[in-house]
């Protein structure tokens, strides 16, 4: 049976870890394990992060406790599966250092997790959420491994999920309904993703995505704005690409049709300013409200068939750069390639049945947005892998296509060959009988 508790490390991050890896509670270091991060450097590689992202204040990162009663597990099955449970959670975006202890009665994991982000410097929240995911995740791997599991009542746990509250700004404010404004006209101007960011550029925002979410800095407000959590699920990364991809521009189903997309060309603003410096996000939102951004727009004429030449191109290019960067030289190096996007994706694919777990067993409306987002960030790996899977699936085809052709024309070749040598061998038969 695993129990896990945790504390919130406010201060002397250092002391912490220096504790977790003790040599005399670890066997001397052997029972110490690191993910994104090297056990002897945890605590300087975690720092580097939270400078990184200037995060170095408020919550320095979290301490789990899980422990296991008796001799149910021995100290590397232990240390196993508190790897194991840290990768599920964290390991896609955080530092974790896993120390298995064994000077007690019985064999426990102290768990540290970084509070920062190393891939977009977010910091994480143990929020309710969270922690019922943390319980779920735990007592799949006890079933898993053969472990005692602790049995509650479903209502009784669902009672222990507090009321988790999304960010909650003044909707009905002028500041924010003009901010909803630009977005909604950053979204029906474009033509790509890149597009939205840019226009929003020009109106004095900074766009920052994160998986499926997308925070905007404002020239109104020092703080970043998470527009999915503020403004509603037609907010996120995907539901923008999907309003952007099927504006009113967008072909139908006449190939004949020709259609006027907006292009834009003119000025330009200092993007890596306008991230650094709140007073030129300002100057540029004035720019906007003079009228002198954004730049001059143009129309380009595009049909069906442009967007379906440039879907040929997208995918050619996908194929050539991953045979490039992974130096593929044949069927056999890409087939292995494509097993390990599917080993990749296994893991991802079983902690997102946990999610949708989760998700089914809760009521909660704030609970279930919650659960939703971090579904849809799974999905966006998934769909990525699946990407890189079906591309390495068009190169075996394309391969194979070529070889099968190389046969045939070898074949025919050798058949031609012995075909003339028949017909000379009668010849010179025909020529010796007269």
């Amino acid at each position: 049976m695993a129990i896990t508790k945790y504390k919130v490390i406010q201060k002397n991050l250092e002391a912490v870890i220096n504790y977790a890896k003790n040599g005399e509670k670890t066997e001397h270091g052997i029972l110490v394990s690191g993910i994104n991060c090297l056990p002897e450097n945890a605590y300087t590689e975690m720092m580097l992060v939270k400078k990184n992202f200037h995060k170095e204040d408020g919550r320095l990162g979290y301490h789990f406790i899980q422990s296991f009663k008796g001799k149910e597990v021995s100290a590397e099955e232990c240390n196993d599966i508190g790897m194991e449970l840290a990768n599920n959670l964290w390991g896609d975006k955080y530092q974790v250092l896993v120390c298995t202890h064994i000077d007690k009665d019985n064999v426990h994991n102290h768990i540290i997790l970084n509070s920062v982000s190393f891939i977009d410097g977010s910091k994480y929240h143990n929020s309710n959420v969270e922690l019922a995911l943390l319980r779920e995740t735990n007592d799949d791997l006890c079933i898993k491994y053969g472990l005692s599991v602790v049995e509650t009542d479903k209502a009784n746990r669902e009672d222990k999920i507090a009321e988790s509250r999304i960010a909650n700004y003044n909707r009905n404010s002028g500041k924010m309904e003009l901010i909803k404004k630009n977005i909604d006209e950053a979204i029906e101007n474009a033509v790509k993703y890149q597009d939205f960011v840019d226009e929003l550029g020009y109106k004095g925002y900074i766009v920052k995505k994160s998986n499926n979410s997308i925070s905007i800095s404002t020239p109104y407000f020092n703080r970043n704005i998470r527009i999915a959590r503020t403004f509603g699920e037609d907010y996120t990364f995907e539901n923008i690409k999907h309003r952007i991809y099927y504006n009113d521009y967008r072909f139908k189903n006449d190939s004949n049709k020709i259609y006027k997309v907006k292009v834009y060309d003119g000025i330009k603003i200092n993007s890596e300013l306008l991230k650094i410096s709140h007073f030129y996000r300002l100057y540029v939102h004035f720019l906007y409200v003079l009228g002198k951004l954004p730049p001059k727009i143009h129309y380009e004429e595009r049909t069906p068939e442009y967007y379906k030449e440039i879907d040929k191109f997208n995918k050619l290019c996908d194929e050539l750069s991953l045979i490039s960067s992974k130096d593929l030289k044949s069927i056999e190096d890409t087939q292995n390639l494509r097993t390990q996007y599917l080993e990749e994706i296994t893991p991802l694919k079983a902690q997102k049945e946990i999610y949708m777990k989760l998700y089914n067993k809760t009521d909660n409306a704030a609970d279930k947005t919650i659960l939703k987002a971090r579904i849809n960030i799974l999905n966006e790996d998934i769909e990525r892998l699946n990407k890189k899977i079906q591309t390495c699936k068009r190169i075996i085809n394309k391969a194979e296509k070529g070889e099968k052709e190389d046969w045939i024309i070898q074949k025919r070749f050798q058949d031609n060959k012995e075909r003339s040598e028949k017909e000379n061998a009668k010849n010179k038969d025909r020529k010796k009988t007269r």
